[in-house]
């Protein structure tokens, strides 16, 4: 039996589907924080793609925006204009030609970066990227647009590869102080500020540069100032630093705090916006009341507490997380060495005009006579500047008045008038404003001094004073 072979043919059919598969590059650039502060521009080189010189002969590159605005799509608070991004091409191929290329500021139309005027070949195209800072104020977050780059083929196709590119403009989130907190100084150099309604105060000025609200707080490195001092005092004066107000000037959020060891916020919630520019002034404003001054700050010398400078994001701002930056500073009040001493009555007039008033004695009370003021601790003199109370030729002894002070008044001794310098005070505490109410006398026991005496006005000039001539 004749054996068969059987012969199969198996054909098989594959299809193969072959799709263009489109990739969008991207270009991201980060804007440092020393262009945005300095307001100067940023420039980089970037790639803008590929450029295909065998479906052209003489490339006309162009760009445009897909988009009207740089629009945020991370933070910011608003749209950058487009204008901000200029290109010029500086590279195709590895070959210079900044010759040939135009600068063009991004807008929605396309514009012509390269014209050939002979063919290239093929290759990157570097593109020179500048970025202007002074006209837009720069918050926090990323700020993008799709752009088109274009060369016409011959054929209709383009010999830019990627025909689109993401384009990122990256802001960096700070807070930077551009100066240091340094010293503030309350200068009190003049009696002046005890009797003010508004007391005394002393401006700091920090200048900030940020691309987040934030909220500033202020903290002291104690609850008391520390005092020092070359000159006299009885005791270590206590003054706590919340005698002390803070506030910030010309500022919608702020809030008037009390100095105080724990850190405290200078606004409400909402903080302080990004300014125009990017910079702005904060005048911080320290007080202290008329009231306040004479109660803590009295004594001549320097009080001095250290002072924290913080600023913090706010929560709701982009980015998440907290942002922090600090400055360390002192504040001072500095008190003179300041005196005065006033007599509010300029005459004192003793009479004798019947015979009780020689067998008993004269006293004649001065209410609020004297008014004093010393910020170091004191003695009180009063001498006479002549030898004896004259009348033309006529004298009568010095010694027969005791100036003392009147009934109710302390700390006060009585003394016998003289040529030489008596105290009727010693080493009394530093005072503002302290009233003196004065009797001056002639005891029962000198008016037979008097005696004998043409009648007249017989008299001298007495001066109180701090030292002993």
């Amino acid at each position: 039996m004749q054996k068969k072979k059987l012969h199969t043919k198996i054909s098989l059919f594959i299809a193969v589907s072959l799709c263009p598969m489109v990739v969008q590059a991207q270009i991201s650039v980060n804007l440092p924080e020393a262009n945005i502060t300095a307001r100067t521009e940023y420039q980089q080189s970037i790639t803008l793609g590929q450029f295909n010189s065998a479906i052209t002969l003489l490339p006309n590159i162009g760009i445009k925006s897909n988009n009207a605005t740089l629009s945020n799509i991370l933070g910011g608070v608003g749209p950058a204009p487009l204008a901000l991004a200029n290109f010029k091409i500086s590279t195709i191929g590895g070959v210079s030609v900044l010759g040939g290329s135009t600068e063009r500021s991004l807008t929605t139309a396309t514009q012509s970066l390269y014209v050939a005027v002979a063919s290239l070949a093929s290759g990157t195209v570097l593109s020179n990227l500048r970025l202007t800072t002074s006209s837009f104020t720069w918050v926090a977050g990323t700020y993008s647009t799709d752009i088109a780059l274009t060369a016409p083929g011959l054929l209709g196709g383009n010999a830019m590869s990627p025909a689109t590119q993401a384009f990122s403009i990256v802001v960096p989130a700070f807070i930077t102080a551009q100066n240091t907190a340094g010293t503030t100084g309350i200068l009190v150099n003049n009696l002046s500020f005890y009797r003010s309604p508004t007391g005394i105060s002393a401006n700091k000025i920090m200048t900030l540069a940020h691309t987040v609200p934030y909220i500033p707080n202020l903290q002291t490195g104690g609850s008391n100032f520390s005092f020092s001092t070359a000159l006299t005092y009885n005791t270590l004066p206590l003054s706590p630093v919340s005698t002390v107000s803070t506030t910030l000037t010309g500022i919608a959020t702020a809030t008037a705090i009390a100095l105080s060891a724990t850190s405290q916020p200078l606004t409400n919630s909402t903080g302080i916006v990004v300014p125009t520019s990017n910079s702005q002034a904060l005048n911080y404003a320290f007080s202290i009341t008329a009231a306040q001054l004479k109660t803590r700050f009295v004594q001549a010398g320097t009080y001095s507490i250290p002072l924290t400078y913080t600023w913090n994001k706010t929560s709701a701002a982009y980015p998440t997380g907290s942002l922090q930056s600090q400055s360390v500073g002192t504040l001072e009040v500095v008190v003179s060495d300041l005196g005065e001493l006033i007599a509010n009555q300029q005459t004192v007039g003793l009479s004798f005009t019947n015979a009780n008033q020689y067998k008993n004695g004269v006293n004649l009370d001065m209410p609020a006579h004297l008014k004093l003021s010393k910020t170091t601790p004191y003695n009180l003199y009063v001498r006479a500047t002549s030898a004896s109370f004259a009348s033309g030729v006529n004298s009568i002894p010095l010694n027969v008045m005791r100036i003392g002070p009147m009934p109710g008044e302390t700390g006060m001794q009585t003394v016998t008038l003289s040529s030489t310098a008596q105290q009727l005070i010693n080493a009394a505490d530093p005072t503002i404003d302290r009233s003196l109410s004065i009797r001056y006398s002639i005891p029962a026991s000198e008016t037979s001094k008097l005696l004998n005496k043409p009648s007249g006005i017989y008299s001298t000039n007495i001066i109180f004073s701090f030292i002993a001539p």
